[in-house]
């Protein structure tokens, strides 16, 4: 073997931690309490459903290839960058 990771092993790990990210969050938020938890339930499940969108995205840019792969790797560089602009925004309410 020459070393390297396979395709698309670096952004799981980016992902895995985005996702720590948010799970750290929801523990903060649950620590504050029941009032604090629910005001920010929906935002915490917001961040959630960016980072499945994301996942999604690099499942498919895995499988893709040919022409639609610079689509599929722009579409998972979207949803990456919507993922860590929304995570930015969050951090100071958590």
């Amino acid at each position: 073997m020459d070393g390297k990771k396979p395709f698309g092993v670096d952004m799981e790990e980016v992902l895995a931690g985005y996702k720590a990210k948010i799970e750290s969050a929801r523990a903060s938020a649950k620590e504050k309490g029941p009032d604090f938890f629910d005001r920010w339930e929906g935002e915490l499940e917001h961040l959630l459903e960016k980072y499945d969108r994301a996942r999604y995205k690099l499942t498919l840019l895995r499988k893709g290839g040919g022409d639609a792969l610079s689509e599929l790797r722009e579409g998972f560089e979207t949803a990456l960058a919507d993922l860590k602009e929304a995570l930015a925004r969050a951090r100071g309410k958590f």
